[in-house]
């Protein structure tokens, strides 16, 4: 009899991991951490390096010639779970497309990591959930203020035009907190971007989207 309970309990407590961390501090997370607090992960090989001739990619935009080009490992791991064809787990729910309003309950998270390191996360609310909670940080003073009364530091920097943002930069406001450079977007989405790196690769504003658009790549691991 004791067994059995020892069993039950085991599963139990599996299958209700909750999240536990404040995602909004910038800490350098650990992707163990990240799955023990229940995030699904996911992954893709890509290829990075200098294209001489058309004739090196596929109809996939994949290169075709892999000697002459790097090959990365995307780890992705987020709180949006898998969807499913067939009854197999996929990639992950599509968020900027049809997602019923229940599929996905709070903040969307998303980390990034590069060869096992971190280099970028996002935080937003559900596009197409009208009822999600919004405009945690509604102007400049609610991000200092939240952060001082956590005693964490920060401090304003100048903000800087990114790729595809061009129209938004008066929405965007620049922190460095615990070290690390933050972006908030002031809007409904109610968004934050760190960069864990201090180089980037220039692509980072289109990871979120490569991620969760309807033909996503990434495949689910665990």
């Amino acid at each position: 009899m004791k067994k059995i309970l020892l069993i039950l309990l085991v599963s139990v407590v599996s299958c209700t991991k909750n999240d536990r961390i404040n995602h909004y501090i910038n800490q350098n997370l650990s992707e163990l951490e990240l799955l023990d607090n229940g995030f699904y992960k996911y992954q893709r090989i890509v290829y990075e390096g200098i294209i001489d001739d058309e004739k090196d990619y596929n109809l996939s935009s994949e290169p075709t010639v892999a000697s002459k080009f790097n090959q990365v490992t995307i780890d992705v791991f987020s709180n949006v779970r898998p969807r499913k064809v067939n009854g197999i787990p996929k990639g992950p729910i599509t968020i900027f497309k049809d997602t019923p309003e229940n599929d996905i309950k709070g903040k969307i998270i998303t980390y990034f990591f590069r060869n096992k390191k971190l280099f970028y996360k996002s935080i937003m609310t559900n596009p197409k959930n009208i009822n999600a909670p919004k405009e945690l940080f509604k102007t400049k003073e609610d991000i200092k203020k939240y952060y001082s009364d956590l005693k964490i530091n920060y401090r304003e920097v100048p903000l800087e035009r990114l790729r595809n943002h061009y129209d938004s930069i008066g929405l965007r406001v620049r922190f460095i907190i615990n070290n690390y450079e933050s972006y908030f977007y002031l809007s409904d989405i109610d968004e934050m971007v760190t960069y864990y790196l201090k180089e980037k690769t220039g692509n980072e504003d289109q990871l979120v989207w490569d991620f969760y658009n309807e033909n996503s790549l990434y495949k689910f691991l665990e």
